[in-house]
């Protein structure tokens, strides 16, 4: 099984100091465990693909019945061109990770996440990011209907409370493997 990490959202206007999911996000410590993270898949020779929403500064591009996407419209929010869709402080995206641009919530909307990776032959995904009830309960959720072995690392997600983190986390029971980091590094060594 060839694995590839996916890691979602780790942007200004998604976990900046000013959104919802900026609490959760550093005190579970998201951000240097995303770093430790890529590094160590990097080091196995398994792609790191750091997925972030953003938009066309004229928002032609928003889905254009959301609720969620037009309320960022009209905050002015996720348009590529911004600070806002800049990767957060601190975060190790390397030249060799790929990065994919989404368009919706799931990690898949609007990009060619899915033809790289059949293309690539990566059948199992290993998620993480922000945040546990959208991103990745709506990537978790495609990639196992496109037939995907799909691993949660619970701890390198985040949510804007701890309850919504582990309600999505069990939520995904059925459809994705609920791992850690440490698991994950420990049973690939």
């Amino acid at each position: 099984m060839s694995s590839a990490l996916i890691i979602i959202d780790l942007i200004q206007d998604i976990v900046g100091e000013h959104a919802a999911s900026h609490q959760q996000t550093h005190e579970r410590g998201v951000i240097p465990l995303a770093n430790k993270t890529a590094a160590y898949a990097r080091s196995q020779k398994i792609p790191v693909i750091w997925i972030k929403v953003g938009f066309a500064d004229d928002y032609h591009d928003i889905p254009t019945h959301s609720p969620m996407f037009n309320s960022v419209k009209q905050a002015g929010r996720l348009r590529l061109s911004s600070p806002g869709c800049d990767w957060i402080e601190g975060l190790d995206v390397q030249p060799q990770d790929e990065v994919m641009v989404k368009k919706a919530v799931s990690a898949f909307a609007g990009n060619s996440l899915h033809q790289w990776l059949s293309d690539r032959g990566y059948d199992h995904l290993l998620l993480g990011g922000v945040s546990s009830l959208m991103a990745i309960q709506s990537t978790a959720r495609q990639a196992h209907a496109l037939g995907y072995k799909v691993s949660v690392l619970e701890d390198l997600c985040a949510a804007a409370t701890q309850d919504a983190h582990v309600q999505s986390m069990a939520a995904l029971g059925g459809m994705a493997y609920i791992s850690s980091t440490a698991e994950w590094i420990k049973n690939s060594q």
